[in-house]
């Protein structure tokens, strides 16, 4: 009984870790294409005042 408990506590604990290093890969990878975004956004706004 104390080794189910043992690694399901494990599992558990890994699954938690997994979980949150993932979280905040996500949210590293959501800020870059903002600022990629942004960065496009004045690369067309410069292009279209060129063009006028």
């Amino acid at each position: 009984m104390d080794s189910i408990l043992f690694w399901s506590l494990i599992l558990v604990a890994s699954g938690l870790v997994i979980y949150f290093f993932h979280y905040k890969n996500m949210r590293i990878i959501q800020k870059s294409q903002k600022e990629g975004l942004q960065k496009l956004d004045n690369i067309i706004d410069l292009l279209k005042k060129k063009d006028k």
